[in-house]
């Protein structure tokens, strides 16, 4: 893919945990502990610009199976531009659909 003329994507999701008697306070404790468990992070590439809700629901979609994983209740997201410099190494994609590319760079 080439990179110029592309429009690069930053979504982070985020867990939100719903504390529900015992059980919902043990999993906020044990997310607690670990943080970096309730954060995923993918860029997302295409040719031109396409809206945020494209774009999340797109990532929502790649890392579904990370996120049932690990237990996640619910999911807020946010979407930021980025700049080809400020990329990290992306590697092999983990999915194409039309044309969007994404990667999960947690």
């Amino acid at each position: 893919m080439s990179s110029e003329n592309q429009y690069y994507s930053l979504v982070t999701l985020n867990d939100h945990l719903f504390a529900a008697g015992f059980a919902g306070m043990r999993a906020a404790l044990l997310a607690r502990k670990s943080p970096a468990g309730r954060e995923i992070k993918v860029i997302v590439v295409s040719p031109s610009k396409v809206s945020d809700s494209t774009v999340i629901k797109f990532a929502k979609t790649l890392t579904k199976h990370i996120r049932v994983s690990r237990g996640w209740s619910a999911v807020s997201a946010a979407v930021r531009s980025m700049e080809i410099g400020e990329l990290p190494p992306l590697g092999t994609a983990q999915q194409t659909k039309g044309n969007l590319t994404a990667w999960i760079v947690e």
